[in-house]
């Protein structure tokens, strides 16, 4: 199997990391619920029809964001793609039916395959994308243009890298602070300063390969998408895509 060596996820240490990861997510990814409502926002302003559409997750995770997709429009088809066979095997635990498919494949062997065009009316990605450096973001970008209908939607929820050493201080110091206001809303009063390293971490985990905002919205325009903009953003957390 073709993977990137420095991403944990898709070896045997990325199995401990699931689980963590899952019960987690809520309280350290900084507006997490709220960048999935965004989404789904978007979503709904975009699409006239929303059912009978194809629908990828790529880098699907535990499947989430499908979930929160599918528990208000299941009338659609979904793809849901991730390179972690325990993460795969946790987005099956969520859905029945006949209208999910799941590919487990990493994001460079996703891209070397032959471009199936014009199969997906929506593609998305949440905190996953930020695991490939700027050629390899370049190359899926371009993989999914292709592989969008004419008027599909292309959204991604990311991480991205701050322009300065100032900036990356600021930044880090609002997911931290973040962190523990949610925690302290949530009642975890006695795991507030927990995470306080994470940001730390984050940026040191060769597995994360951030590019700036502005550099991948020129890119998206380059490739040939429409409407590009960022739709939000809180700290080092972006939501951008665009049309085709």
């Amino acid at each position: 199997m073709k993977k990137d060596k420095s991403n944990t996820w898709l070896t045997d240490e990325g199995l401990k990391q699931v689980d963590s990861y899952i019960n987690s997510a809520d309280a350290i990814i900084l507006e997490r619920n709220r960048t999935m409502k965004i989404l789904l926002d978007i979503f709904r302003y975009h699409f006239d029809e929303k059912k009978n559409l194809n629908l990828l997750d790529i880098g699907c995770g535990d499947g989430i964001l499908t979930k929160n997709i599918q528990e208000k429009y299941p009338e659609n088809i979904f793809y849901l793609l991730d390179g972690s066979s325990a993460m795969i095997e946790k987005a099956k635990q969520k859905f029945k039916g006949d209208n999910f498919t799941f590919i487990r494949q990493t994001f460079e062997e996703y891209i070397d395959l032959p471009v199936d065009d014009l199969k997906y009316d929506f593609i998305f990605s949440a905190n996953a994308i930020h695991h490939l450096d700027f050629l390899g973001k370049s190359k899926l970008y371009a993989k999914l243009f292709h592989e969008l209908k004419y008027g599909g939607l292309f959204l991604n929820i990311d991480p991205v890298l701050p322009s300065s050493e100032l900036s990356e201080k600021w930044q880090f110091n609002m997911w931290t602070d973040w962190i523990n206001e949610t925690l302290y809303k949530n009642n975890f009063k006695d795991e507030i300063g927990k995470y306080d390293n994470l940001p730390l971490r984050y940026k040191s985990a060769a597995e994360n390969k951030p590019s700036a905002l502005f550099d991948q919205i020129q890119l998206l325009n380059r490739i040939g998408f429409r409407d590009v903009d960022c739709f939000y953003k809180y700290g080092i957390f972006a939501i951008f895509g665009g049309t085709k």
